[in-house]
């Protein structure tokens, strides 16, 4: 007994060792996290079956809440699951739609004054509302259930944005400015109607969270036409949204293949997965066959080896090719004519047609620009127009490769935070593909 308490103390010490305290201080901040959204989800269970049934909600509960080491939060089913079967029952009743927002008190303000706000306005307008009712609020517990911050664009700094890819900065930026436009109508709204207090619950700070929850966690759900005369549906990427509590713990890969989608018939919001799934495996959905750019800009993530990874060019990369000012309007004619100016693009798999063929277009010259359509039809073209064409795919991709180099350069390479870790995943995505295009075309 006292041999195996030695054996047992020295191992303590030498975790501890291992560890150190700056890492037993990470560790027990995590295992606190961990507590905590453990508890969160289990009060967020109870209030679900309090506002519905245990038998409506019986698909639902099969995946029970678990932390993986290398996806962290996300869902884990006790039993085995085959193919086509309900994975996710989600009753109506659960749903933040916009017309929950409408029906509620803050939804008779903005009718009473004729306040038009977008669906994704209107989810973070409730949000924010019915956070700071806390205790008050009939929807707080799946309020406390949702991430306290996110890693979206929205989070990072004016320096952070400006490590990212320039095609991902750029978004970033729309994307940002777009939200705070969003926060200063809703800002002005709750100061009319609240008065001075509305500021500290309505801030930037508080919005930008709702904003990005709604952001990275709504589901496709067509708004209701009893509704559409009190919102502004001219923003087409803010229309049709809702929240759900309980399935945005599912975790996304492109290898899932679902289908999800609100069933009429029995008022449920229902995901369907097309995979096979043994008891204590984790459960995936699918957002889409999204590029690494994408799931960061509006899901605040990305994906080692995603095989939808692309670098794309324009028509304004163009103005660093040598023969790119000859017959510039009518080369750029032809291309928009045939569809070139769009999908220039490089994946893992070399350049794109499309990429190449607009090449081809520029190199020709006025007497050969005449029967352009010998590009696009695969015939016989002299070998200098493919020579010059494979040079200036070198040129726009070694061009992009030595400022993707630079940025590179800039990130830290020790310890990286969250938002460091994110930029080095878009830039290092690109560098790759772009050094496979070149040797494509070398």
């Amino acid at each position: 007994m006292l041999h195996n308490r030695h054996v047992l103390r020295t191992l303590l010490t030498k975790c501890k060792m291992k560890w150190g305290r700056a890492g037993r201080r990470r560790k027990r901040r995590k295992d606190r996290q961990k507590c905590q959204e453990a508890d969160a989800c289990a009060e967020l269970r109870k209030w679900m079956v309090a506002r519905s049934s245990k038998r409506e909600l019986a698909h639902t509960f099969n995946l029970m809440p678990f932390f993986f080491p290398d996806t962290g939060r996300g869902l884990k089913t006790k039993r085995i699951i085959k193919s086509a079967a309900v994975i996710v029952s989600i009753p109506q009743c659960l749903l933040v739609t916009p017309s929950v927002v409408l029906n509620s008190q803050v939804g008779s303000l903005l009718k009473r004054w004729k306040v038009s706000f977008t669906p994704h306005q209107l989810l973070a307008l409730f949000l924010i509302v019915e956070r700071n009712k806390s205790i008050n609020s009939e929807w707080q517990p799946f309020i406390t259930s949702l991430p306290s911050e996110y890693t979206l664009p929205h989070y990072f700094s004016a320096d952070e944005i400006n490590l990212l890819p320039l095609h991902v900065s750029l978004v970033a930026q729309r994307m940002i400015q777009r939200s705070q436009l969003a926060h200063k109508q809703v800002l002005q709204f709750c100061c009319s109607h609240w008065g001075e207090d509305a500021d500290g619950w309505s801030s930037w700070e508080r919005f930008r969270w709702a904003w990005c929850t709604v952001s990275s966690r709504a589901i496709f759900f067509e708004t209701e036409e009893e509704g559409k005369q009190f919102v502004d549906l001219d923003f087409k990427d803010e229309n049709n949204v809702a929240l759900s509590p309980y399935l945005d713990l599912l975790n996304h890969t492109s290898a899932a293949r679902v289908d999800a989608g609100f069933n009429r018939q029995n008022k449920m919001y229902e995901i369907i997965t097309h995979d096979n799934y043994q008891p204590h495996e984790q459960v995936f959905i699918s957002y889409g066959p999204h590029d690494n750019a994408t799931l960061f800009l509006h899901y605040g993530f990305t994906l080692p080896h995603n095989i939808h990874n692309s670098v794309c060019f324009s028509v304004d990369d163009f103005g660093i090719l040598p023969d790119y000012y000859r017959s510039t309007e009518r080369k750029l004619a032809e291309l928009r004519k045939n569809g070139l100016h769009r999908e220039l693009s490089c994946t893992m798999d070399g350049v794109s047609w499309n990429f190449m063929s607009a090449m081809k277009i520029l190199a020709l010259d006025w007497e050969q620009l005449q029967k352009s359509e010998r590009v696009l039809t695969g015939e016989h073209l002299p070998p200098e127009v493919l020579l010059s064409a494979r040079r200036m795919v070198r040129k726009l991709v070694s061009h992009a490769l030595a400022k993707l180099r630079a940025l590179l350069a800039q990130l830290p390479q020790e310890v990286l935070t969250a938002h460091g870790n994110i930029a080095h995943s878009l830039v290092s995505d690109d560098i790759l593909i772009l050094t496979v295009a070149l040797q494509d075309v070398s």
